[in-house]
């Protein structure tokens, strides 16, 4: 893959990427997904108020899942989700994150 073509792409290379994060996010079910601090912060008002008050290499959102985090996380990184992405496993949950991260996933989906 060649890099510099797309940002979009570029970043979606990053997502989950334990290489280049330098926080680690601890889900619901124990599972840690891996992101930078400074994009999370860019763009999401809920990663910048919590990260904010900390430089701790670790946040917790002990009642959200991974499946859906991933799903916000790709969101956050790229600014849209591919529809492949999108499981019956993860679906609800991203569903439900949408309104708390204040994103309009799925009316760019439809």
């Amino acid at each position: 893959m060649t890099k510099g073509l797309s940002l979009e792409q570029d970043l979606r290379l990053l997502i989950n990427n334990p290489k280049y994060s330098d926080i680690e996010i601890l889900c619901e079910d124990e599972k840690k997904l891996y992101a930078c601090r400074t994009i999370l912060s860019a763009r999401s008002v809920v990663f910048y108020s919590g990260l904010k008050k900390t430089y701790e290499n670790q946040i917790s959102f002990p009642q959200i899942n991974s499946a859906g985090m991933e799903i916000i996380l790709e969101y956050i990184y790229t600014g849209s989700v591919k529809k492949e992405n999108l499981t019956k496993d993860n679906i609800i949950e991203a569903f439900s994150l949408q309104i708390i991260f204040s994103y309009q996933i799925f009316k760019i989906l439809l």
